[in-house]
């Protein structure tokens, strides 16, 4: 029995050592630089983010009844590489004019981002670095004293586009 427990002895100190020599080996590996050698004395730190963020855009804008409290285009939350820019931009199905179904011309109007124009049809644009902003969209016929809609809704689809572009 004696001699069982000290085999078993000699076994555990023998691993215990083992697994000591190998943690400090772990330890040491990490960066060896010897004596007077001053070139492997760099570690480089590294951060990986994917683009992301939340754009939201208006269910509805109604030209005769704007609501600036919800006819908003807005991104929050922006994390984009640097030099980029997040930009919303809106087309029109029926190039900007007003239609009761697929018949006439329809009613043409203007939408604006803040009171301004549009140009190349951007509603918004976010720099990397800023977490979000916001453009209130409003709706302007042009020509309105000259029509009549006879109580009837006319209407135009509009479709917003999000993309990551180089900064201008």
């Amino acid at each position: 029995m004696k001699k069982r427990n000290l085999v078993l002895f000699g076994t555990v100190a023998t691993l215990s050592l083992a697994l000591a020599g190998s943690i400090g080996t772990v330890a040491a590996s990490a960066a060896e630089i010897d004596q007077g050698d001053q070139s492997n004395n760099k570690t480089t730190v590294t951060y990986t983010a994917a683009d992301s963020w939340t754009v939201t855009i208006p269910d509805t804008i109604d030209i005769a009844s704007p609501n600036g409290d919800n006819d908003k285009v807005s991104a929050s939350g922006v994390k984009i590489e640097e030099g980029k820019e997040l930009n919303v931009t809106v087309t029109s199905k029926n190039n900007w004019h007003l239609k009761n179904g697929d018949t006439g011309t329809g009613l043409e109007y203007e939408l604006k981002a803040d009171g301004s124009a549009l140009t190349e049809n951007k509603v918004l644009s976010v720099a990397a670095g800023t977490d979000g902003d916001e453009a209130a969209l409003t709706a302007e016929l042009k020509n309105a004293d000259n029509y009549s809609t006879g109580g009837k809704a006319y209407t135009d689809e509009l479709t917003f586009t999000v993309s990551v572009d180089d900064a201008e």
